[in-house]
């Protein structure tokens, strides 16, 4: 299983950084998200097994598939599966705050990660419900919740792999550093769909390209 979930979590890796990389909208972008959440399930589902407690891995399960629903989603719609990824992240945010009062020999640095994870959990019931009231989301703040939570899945994973992998990192090279870069990364799609035009941009791209595909399909019909 340990094998298993090292596989998984690498094809995750590798599969978000394309992700994030393609053009968004793409072909090449859309099959890297839809491989990202297949080994993201596999991989929660490992770490489940694996480890003592099931929280974390439902933090990011959590993330993943609420980042990849929310696409799939019609704009302005909400259904069953928001109130239960709304649930599970409550149950989460309290699970882990409850830790954090009880807890006696965990390290301060842990503790520290454990407390903002907690809050951002919290954080996010409070945006499931907000999003639940209003009766789904539109435009440029259903693409930030999408590239939001993707990139905090993904932050998950490479927190992971950073700390398993810290002894064998060169001396002069700081194994945090791509927790770092994820991080800048999570900030930099926050502010460039809320605060620029590039939603705006994307939306004509991808318009002009369905546009194209319908005419080339009605071409196809007159032959």
């Amino acid at each position: 299983m340990l094998l298993f979930h090292i596989i998984v979590g690498s094809i995750l890796l590798l599969s978000g950084i394309g992700a994030l990389s393609f053009t968004k909208g793409s072909v090449k972008h859309r099959w890297s998200g839809n491989v990202f959440f297949i080994a993201l399930l596999c991989m929660t589902s490992s770490a489940v097994i694996l480890s003592d407690s099931p929280t974390m891995p439902l933090l990011s399960f959590y993330y993943g598939t609420t980042a990849w629903a929310v696409v799939l989603r019609k704009e302005k719609s909400t259904g069953l599966f928001e109130i239960c990824a709304m649930l599970l992240i409550a149950y989460v945010s309290f699970d882990l705050f409850y830790f954090l009062a009880t807890t006696t020999d965990t390290p301060q640095t842990f503790k520290v990660i454990f407390t903002i994870y907690a809050y951002i959990a919290a954080l996010s019931a409070l945006l499931d419900l907000n999003m639940i009231v209003r009766g789904g989301l539109s435009g440029k703040h259903r693409m930030v919740r999408h590239a939001w939570r993707t990139c905090f899945a993904l932050l998950g994973a490479v927190m992971s792999f950073s700390a398993n992998t810290s002894d064998n990192w060169p001396s002069f090279i700081d194994s945090n550093t791509l927790i770092y870069i994820m991080i800048v990364i999570l900030f930099y799609w926050l502010i460039r769909v809320l605060f620029s035009n590039w939603y705006d941009h994307i939306k004509v791209m991808l318009g002009e390209n369905l546009l194209t595909k319908k005419l080339m399909l009605y071409r196809r019909t007159l032959k």
